[in-house]
């Protein structure tokens, strides 16, 4: 349970949970930017776009790729329901760098703002967060 020095982090998936644990701060990809999360924060509701999840645990920074999905966050939680979490650790960095290759010729060929677009540009961004973690080095809980 968090404390008011901490927040209870749940991230939730159709697979099931992937984490729940106490944090001191969670960065977040969302639409419209990254947002930063502390204890005491004002009720959020937030859309988020595949991307790259940073918390803190025990003063180290710790990090996750994230799929598409919605945030909301208070003084006390935040919560994650997303498509996809993958842990550092998890990551295929070739079939990765694959789907990333595959959605970056998708997207040149795509019209903007068409639904194609749209489906490869998430691609693409759930592929290159994978591909970030993994080069980071860093181990999520």
């Amino acid at each position: 349970m968090a404390d008011d020095k901490t927040l209870a982090l749940t991230v939730a998936t159709p697979n099931g949970m992937q984490l729940d644990l106490a944090v001191e701060t969670v960065q977040l990809p969302g639409l419209a930017g990254e947002f930063g999360v502390l204890p005491g924060h004002v009720e959020l509701l937030a859309a988020l776009k595949p991307g790259v999840m940073r918390y803190r645990v025990g003063g180290q920074t710790l990090i996750a790729a994230i799929g598409p999905g919605y945030s909301e966050a208070d003084a006390t939680h935040v919560r994650v329901i997303t498509e996809f979490f993958a842990k550092p650790e998890d990551v295929e960095v070739e079939e990765a760098r694959a789907e990333r290759e595959s959605a970056e010729s998708r997207l040149k060929n795509a019209v903007l703002g068409e639904p194609d677009q749209l489906e490869a540009q998430s691609e693409y961004d759930w592929a290159n967060a994978r591909l970030e973690i993994a080069s980071s080095g860093s181990a999520a809980h």
